[in-house]
């Protein structure tokens, strides 16, 4: 089974503000578009409505509890135990929001997070869970210029076992 979980959060572990992000670092989204491409992304409604359609190049799969909901460009499943079962398959890569993230974290081997090194305002935070499970295995410093103004850390983390 390989599930993964992406995401960028800030010191406080926020990770949105009225469903966007409240900062723009191009690095991360390039980092995102090469991590995720060519993959099933797995997402929760509220996500998907913030995006601009279904995200091209990859499988997308939208959970939602609305029987009546269903996007022309994107797959729908009303309970997460629906979409496991692919992951024996391809690597289901979860990409918010909140309540998404805290419904795979039993079931993630891989973490894929972008620390940014400040502070903002924000309502959505990713959900605690147990960091002594999980190894980091991999830290990248992102790139900071004129388009990337805030310090940020590519981190990848894998489950003790």
């Amino acid at each position: 089974m390989s599930i993964t979980m992406i995401w960028a959060m800030d010191e406080q572990r926020l990770i949105g503000k009225d469903n966007e992000m409240p900062w723009h670092i191009p690095n991360d989204m390039a980092y995102f578009r090469k991590m995720t491409r060519g993959k099933t992304v797995v997402m929760g409604r509220k996500t998907f409505d913030s995006l601009s359609g279904a995200l091209p190049n990859r499988r997308n799969i939208v959970v939602t509890c609305n029987q009546a909901w269903k996007p022309q460009d994107a797959e729908t499943v009303h309970d997460i135990h629906d979409v496991l079962p692919l992951a024996e398959q391809d690597e289901l890569m979860i990409i918010g929001g909140a309540q998404i993230y805290k419904q795979f974290m039993p079931y993630a081997d891989k973490l894929l997070i972008t620390r940014i090194d400040e502070t903002f305002d924000g309502d959505a935070y990713f959900p605690e869970y147990d960091e002594t499970e999980w190894k980091c295995v991999g830290e990248e410093q992102g790139t900071v210029d004129d388009k990337n103004k805030y310090r940020h850390r590519f981190l990848t983390y894998v489950r003790n076992r």
